[in-house]
């Protein structure tokens, strides 16, 4: 018993990082940067893979000792339990509906008052309290303040998301970029906090979306997307307020229907705003997400590296997998056409893999951040980033407050930048949100939840690869972009002197 509570001693002080990884999403000025040369695609690749397979190891050996010596509190264990409880068989339908009125109706909060503290505390894992309404707007967003500043003292970043799903109303929509607003604001005079970085929603910035997409009216489509251009702007110009501090915005990615006009309004707001979109050093402060789970990601990704290297910029590109698969599905059947998703999970896998490499490979053009709780892909680009010689503070791992804490941990440890995504806000915008991670938790086959119970087994064995024949057609184009791009950097040998 004492030698293996030495041993686990051991272990742990060979895991405290040596100095603490600092958080990059915002960046110090651009410079230029090579890649080493590559003497073969498929040797590199196979090296790639075996990187991918060590790393993956020092990750689950870490994590282990992690698992064993910190025991979680009982009152985080009994909650662990009634979440699972919540969404077991025919519970899980009408807990969802419970989170849902009671997010969508304030009559139903009202009436259900006894029952509010016990749906707050379920939630408190995954949202962080700030009452955007009727409330000390100062003294909420100081609340923010000391959060990021507790999690930069941990080695952590913090990207701050205004909890919630679309705006119901022009008032909530207002109400919205106020929030932002105030937040940029006292940040601007916050001495303590060395940096903010948000992440919103055009679909919350405005009332009713759909308008920006009708192609029936095309006279509505404009008036949409210049109201949302102009809300961007706005905040840009709050942000732009003081040019010298560190304040980024993320648009987060929302349905597939919504997918080319979002990344359409970004390169529109950096072109017409190119002074506001960036900040002293050049960086812009305006940035997208890309999901991996859809068909033309990759094609996505490639034509914003073009267009930045045509602005001479670095274009600020998180990769998440995808949030709505189901709805993608079922809307593509429902209109009788290809689904946007891979029909296989192992496609989008192997996808986000592919894409992560070319990030990597194109670092002039494109600034990478990983949100993933999936330990093979945090160890892929962790090899991608070895063998391409990249220093670890430029990697930038993304996760969920509240969601795989040891795996924050032991990625800080290992020398990597770490940023957690924090919804924020009130309870009743947050309780959709809340649902969705009570069923990612409740899901036994779950890549994140079997992590935290120590099973790793669905990390092992052959690297994740295209399956089905869509599938592997499609999954053809990031396949040869990646060869294109590390042939670029295999010099012809009949060509040297």
């Amino acid at each position: 018993m004492i030698r293996t509570a030495i041993k686990i001693l051991i272990v742990m002080l060979c895991m405290l990082p040596t100095a603490q990884a600092g958080s990059s999403e915002i960046h110090s000025a651009p410079t230029a940067r090579s890649i080493p040369s590559v003497d073969s695609p498929n040797l590199f690749l196979r090296q790639v893979e075996n990187s991918t397979m060590w790393k993956l190891g020092a990750i689950e050996k870490r994590l282990q000792v992690r698992l064993e010596s910190e025991e979680p509190a009982f009152s985080d264990q009994l909650r662990t339990k009634l979440i699972r409880l919540s969404m077991w068989g025919p519970l899980a339908g009408f807990s969802q509906w419970t989170l849902e009125t009671l997010g969508d109706s304030a009559t139903a909060r009202r009436l259900l008052f006894f029952a509010m503290p016990f749906v707050k505390w379920m939630s408190s894992p995954f949202i962080f309290p700030v009452e955007t309404e009727g409330a000390d707007a100062a003294k909420e967003v100081n609340t923010a303040f000391s959060l990021i500043s507790k999690l930069h003292g941990q080695g952590l970043g913090v990207s701050l998301d205004n909890v919630g799903d679309a705006s119901l109303s022009p008032q909530e929509a207002l109400n919205y970029r106020l929030y932002y607003r105030t937040l940029i604001e006292n940040f601007i005079e916050n001495e303590s906090t060395p940096e903010l970085a948000v992440s919103l929603k055009l679909s919350a910035l405005v009332h009713n979306l759909k308008r920006a997409v009708d192609k029936t009216d095309p006279a509505r489509v404009r008036a949409s997307r210049n109201e949302i251009k102009s809300a961007l702007k706005e905040l840009l110009k709050t942000a732009s307020s003081d040019r010298n501090k560190r304040i980024f915005i993320r648009i987060d990615m929302e349905e597939y229907a919504f997918k080319d006009m979002t990344l359409e309004i970004f390169r529109e707001v950096v072109e017409e705003n190119p002074s506001l979109a960036t900040d002293a050093e050049g960086n812009l402060r305006l940035g997208v997400v890309i999901q991996a789970y859809l068909r033309d990601s990759a094609k996505d990704v490639v034509e914003l590296g073009k267009w930045a290297a045509k602005r001479h910029v670095r274009v600020p590109i998180r990769l998440v997998k995808g949030a709505y698969l189901v709805h993608e599905r079922e809307q593509a059947a429902k209109e009788n056409r290809q689904s946007p998703v891979w029909n296989y999970k192992p496609s989008t896998d192997a996808n986000y893999e592919g894409i992560c490499g070319y990030m990597l490979l194109n670092p002039n053009t494109i600034e990478p951040a990983f949100a993933t709780h999936n330990i093979r892909s945090i160890a892929r680009v962790m090899a991608l980033a070895e063998n391409l010689e990249l220093p670890k503070k430029d990697i930038e791992f993304q996760m969920l407050y509240g969601m795989g804490g040891p795996i924050k941990k032991v990625i800080v440890a290992m020398g990597y930048s770490m940023r957690e995504y924090i919804p924020a806000g009130s309870l009743a915008r947050g309780l959709k949100y809340a649902g969705r991670r009570f069923r990612e938790l409740s899901n036994s086959d779950n890549a994140l939840a079997r992590t935290m119970r120590g099973d790793f087994s669905f990390a092992s064995g052959s690297p994740p690869a295209f399956i089905g024949e869509e599938d592997l057609k499609d999954g053809e184009y990031i396949q040869k972009r990646l060869n294109e791009v590390l042939m670029r950097n295999n010099p012809d040998p009949r060509t040297k002197p």
